[in-house]
């Protein structure tokens, strides 16, 4: 997540702002986070190219992004022209972030030893989102090291069931 008080934050904050509705806002995210993949370091390297004249850079971009909401279009040249371009990747977590609090959405990260299938996937969210009573934006990872079992971040909160975590803690239990 961006830091409270970074350019990324303050930009999406913006952003955020100047969306007249829900409809504005899912769209404007959904673009974001088609297009931040797309300035990596070699695409934002060519637009920065001080050899190629900053307006030549600018059709270049506008180009590219036809087709997206005029908001985002408006920013990225924005974003070109004061050499801030780099953000793009940063803005579109700040701006899912902003919505996703707006919204009541928390993230969670879930860690399991074996990969979960889609139908489980959903099974556990749920039960998750029932038992902490907040609606959960899931990631998904696999760490054959817990054994068994899961760890699930919500936020700050880290709750650790994993066969690992169980044997780590009956280890301490009996050296004790």
């Amino acid at each position: 997540m961006a830091l409270s008080g970074s350019a990324a934050r303050r930009y999406a904050e913006a952003l955020l702002a100047l969306s007249p509705n829900d409809r504005a806002v899912a769209e404007l995210r959904a673009s974001l986070e088609k297009l931040a993949p797309a300035f990596d370091r070699v695409t934002v390297a060519g637009l920065r190219d001080p050899s190629v004249p900053m307006k030549e850079r600018v059709a270049a971009l506008s180009a590219a992004l036809t087709g997206e909401p005029a908001a985002i279009r408006s920013l990225t040249v924005l974003l070109l022209e004061n050499d801030r371009i780099a953000l793009v990747p940063q803005i579109a977590l700040a701006f899912g972030d902003l919505v996703d609090r707006r919204e009541g959405i928390a993230k969670a990260r879930i860690t399991t030893a074996v990969p979960l299938k889609e139908p489980e996937q959903r099974e556990l969210v749920t039960r998750l989102e029932r038992e902490s009573g907040r609606k959960l934006r899931a990631t998904f990872a696999v760490d054959p090291t817990l054994i068994g079992g899961a760890k699930v971040q919500i936020g700050d909160h880290l709750i650790d069931s994993s066969v690992r975590a169980k044997l780590v803690a009956l280890g301490r239990q009996l050296a004790s």
